[in-house]
């Protein structure tokens, strides 16, 4: 397959673009810094991308078969990078025919509850810490519910730097019980069954050990 990865730098972009490399499909890796990507391979294709900028994300969507969005920032002022980023990209699917994009958002974003004490906790710290980012990553789910052809958005819980394992427990609705954390190796694994599985097709599943 030609796929895209949106933020393709960061440590679950980095992650997906190894593993898709492995699988050899044919990478696009779109990012605002192309000297962040230190990796070389054949079928890799480092491209300059400002998602802030429709032209910038249409041009990285031509001919493409699937998208994977994964973006992220350190900061925990107000952003519209998520929003902003999730409209361009859809835009963009949309005149180019793309059909299907996997998207990484944040547990708390649907307001979910927890079924015990560690994931309780684990709201309360990003409601308390990350408010502006669930408020934008909501509303890149509004975007992507009501304009993306085909789509999955995930909700990885805590993340770690942790080894890849291939076994971790997803949820639909609310989080896995008594779970922290997941590695993003792992994160990464699950986006990329998403590319060719219905699964969870037009839902927003949890996903930790």
């Amino acid at each position: 397959m030609n796929v895209v990865i949106f933020g393709a730098s960061g440590g679950v972009g980095r992650c997906l673009t190894e593993q898709a490399l492995a699988q050899n499909h044919q990478v696009t890796a779109a990012v605002r810094s192309p000297a962040t990507v230190n990796i070389t391979h054949e079928r890799l294709r480092v491209l300059h991308c400002d998602v802030f900028n429709a032209a910038s994300v249409s041009e990285a969507l031509a001919g493409q078969d699937v998208v994977f969005c994964t973006l992220g920032t350190d900061s925990e002022a107000p952003t519209t990078l998520y929003s902003a980023g999730a409209k361009n990209v859809v835009q963009g699917m949309q005149a180019h025919q793309v059909r299907r994009l996997i998207f990484l958002s944040n547990f708390g974003v649907l307001s979910e509850t927890a079924q015990d004490l560690r994931g309780a906790a684990l709201l309360f710290l990003s409601k308390r810490f990350i408010p502006h980012t669930l408020a934008d990553h909501r509303r890149a789910l509004e975007e992507i519910r009501g304009h993306a052809p085909e789509w999955i958005v995930v909700r990885p819980l805590a993340l770690t730097n942790g080894s890849w394992t291939g076994h971790y427990r997803i949820v639909v609705d609310g989080l896995p019980a008594k779970s922290m954390r997941i590695a993003r190796a792992d994160v990464a694994d699950f986006m990329l069954h998403q590319a060719t599985s219905d699964n969870y097709l037009y839902q927003v599943p949890a996903i930790a050990y």
